[in-house]
């Protein structure tokens, strides 16, 4: 063998082992691609499938639960929250209907009233609603109550529980068409026991939708069963409230969670996952040789691939083994050294118009360059870091001394001691309000306070206003407790109300309300301060708009020039704090309020 590879010059070695190594390497390749490929296909499906079926039950469980809590204010009655302004006399004749079957046609007809715009302003695919009480009474929101109907619903003869119930797709006599019922406990406002239930029959228009978004390759499918094997979903309505023995799946078993079966003299893959709020079964399959349809094209690819890499070694190698690899070699390593960190790194350069000099060439500029940049940059950095801080800090100064009030609250100390003396309760509350103000704005010993903080003198000052406006004046602050401990800038809350006051309460001798609530949205905190006065006219509002817009992309370096507690002055604070994502938006409504909606992180 030594004798014969001694006849071959170098490049005829090369071209020989290449090629052979390449034919090695290529067969290899295709033995075990097509060993590890139907595992590998099969792998993937389940994954894809469990992720798939597990996200859609995920999205059906939230879905009927959130139809379940919609309804709690419904039926709770004299517990739900109503606004002073609009209370409902009606909102507890379900809790009376429920205790009692002694109640007027006129107030069972008023239930159906509150159950029927319920469902035209909820649920579009609501069928019907039922109330069914502890005696087996039931009254139906549309229609009239009949009972050879209802009682042929499965859900009729259902014990009654404390846990939301669903109940699998089935056809209600005298329709065409499928529905689920959604089963919801209710209890007695009095009591806290179980008074009876709410069942919503619901269309499977909802769930065809949350389906019909999801595909697994280019036939696979998902469908639904129930506990009880009894078809809940399915694209083919026909399957539908069967037994699946009874339909086109019939020979597919569910036995396994992940496995291959033959079914319709077809290998199929199939998957399914149980949802923790119902217990159905949401199954997806596919056809093994759809999946695996790749194994084919990765093997015609690998004879391509081996075939072009035979060509490409006879062509190439002779020529370019000798002239390319040395100076690439050379070249690489100068790169490593680049890689490192090493930007005084130089190649030798040899005379001529060879691409690999020019390279060479192009190499040595570009190093000598990068390392020129990355010393200027460094430093511009550092300056303009030096900078940003030091404007920062110039702009965080200016706005705490231009919001700072330097007034003698020490005289409304006396004023309110005089106040006392002379038996004047009002005239005592404001000054004591007023000073406990003046005291927290002229602190200056933090930017930062407690949500709570600020909230106490927001009330203070909101007691000087129901003062002013003692008879129709209306203000309510509705943060829960738990946010209380989070931090705010100083002096953001108060002159948003007091603007509130000036444009909306004042214009209308105080007949006019402000309502301050806090709620969450994407890991950050909101708090609105809503009025219900005029509104600020279209291009006031635009500008003003426009005024918060540049403020979040600008630092705010003009800010000195307000003289103001105004909304871009609290805005600028706050984007100076807390950066560009959070801050001030502004909403307006002709004729009806304004809202101020402020973003604060959590952290």
């Amino acid at each position: 063998m030594k004798t014969l590879l001694s006849r071959f010059t170098l490049n005829q070695k090369m071209i020989v082992a290449f090629i052979g190594v390449a034919l090695l390497s290529v067969l290899v390749m295709n033995f075990l691609s097509n060993l590890y490929y139907g595992r590998a296909t099969e792998k993937d499906f389940y994954n894809i499938a469990e992720g798939t079926t597990v996200s859609l039950n995920h999205q059906l469980d939230i879905y009927f639960q959130q139809m379940a809590k919609s309804t709690y204010t419904m039926i709770a009655g004299p517990l739900r929250y109503t606004s002073p302004l609009s209370d409902n006399e009606d909102s507890g004749l379900i809790q009376e209907w429920l205790r009692s079957s002694d109640l007027s046609t006129e107030k069972q007809r008023v239930i159906k009233d509150i159950l029927n715009k319920y469902i035209s302003f909820n649920y579009p695919e609501i069928d019907n609603m039922y109330l069914m009480s502890l005696d087996d009474r039931v009254l139906q929101a549309q229609g009239n109550t009949s009972k050879d109907v209802v009682e042929t619903q499965p859900w009729y003869g259902l014990d009654f529980t404390e846990h939301l119930q669903l109940q699998p797709t089935f056809y209600v006599k005298g329709t065409s068409y499928p529905v689920l019922s959604l089963i919801i406990p209710i209890y007695d406002v009095e009591n806290v026991g179980l008074a009876g239930k709410l069942i919503i029959n619901m269309r499977l228009s909802e769930i065809e939708e949350i389906i019909g978004k999801m595909r697994i390759g280019q036939t696979g499918y998902m469908f639904i069963v129930s506990e009880d094997n009894s078809v809940v979903y399915h694209s083919d309505s026909s399957y539908l409230s069967l037994p699946i023995e009874k339909t086109g799946l019939e020979g597919l078993s569910l036995g396994h969670k992940n496995e291959i079966q033959n079914w319709n003299g077809e290998k199929y893959l199939h998957s399914y996952s149980v949802s923790e709020l119902t217990g159905w079964k949401t199954v997806a399959i596919v056809p093994l040789d759809e999946m695996a349809s790749g194994q084919q094209i990765a093997r015609n690819s690998a004879i391509i691939a081996m075939a072009v890499l035979a060509l490409l070694i006879f062509v190439t190698v002779p020529i370019l083994a000798t002239r390319f690899v040395k100076p690439i070699t050379q070249l690489k390593a100068a790169m490593d050294k680049v890689q490192k960190g090493d930007l005084t790194v130089q190649t030798n350069v040899k005379p001529g118009r060879d691409e690999i000099q020019l390279l060479n060439l192009s190499f040595n500029r570009m190093t000598k360059r990068l390392d020129e940049l990355v010393k200027t940059v460094t430093q511009m950095e550092i300056k303009e870091v030096e900078l940003q801080l030091m404007q920062k800090e110039a702009v965080i100064r200016a706005l705490q001394n231009q919001i700072n009030p330097h007034l003698l609250y020490n005289t409304l100390d006396i004023i309110k001691s005089i106040a006392f003396l002379e038996g004047s309760s009002r005239v005592e509350r404001m000054a004591d309000n007023l000073a406990s103000l003046y005291r927290y704005t002229a602190r200056f010993d933090q930017t930062e306070v407690s949500l709570s903080e600020e909230l106490e003198q927001l009330s203070k000052y909101l007691d000087i206003i129901h003062v002013r406006y003692s008879k129709h004046f209306e203000s309510k602050l509705y943060v829960d407790s738990k946010y209380l401990g989070i931090r705010i800038v100083k002096l953001t809350l108060q002159p948003i109300v007091e603007n509130a006051v000036k444009y909306a309460v004042e214009p209308r001798n105080g007949k006019a309300a402000v309502i301050v609530s806090a709620y969450p949205d994407k890991g950050d905190l909101i708090i609105e301060i809503a009025d219900n006065g005029q509104g600020i006219e279209k291009e006031l509002l635009s500008k003003l708009q426009q005024e918060l817009a540049d403020i979040t992309y600008s630092t705010g370096n003009n800010i000195s020039k307000k003289d103001s507690l105004g909304l871009v002055n609290i805005h600028n604070r706050l984007v100076l704090v807390y950066g560009k994502g959070y801050g001030v938006h502004l909403s307006s409504f002709p004729g009806k309020g304004t809202v101020v909606s402020i973003r604060l992180p959590f952290g």
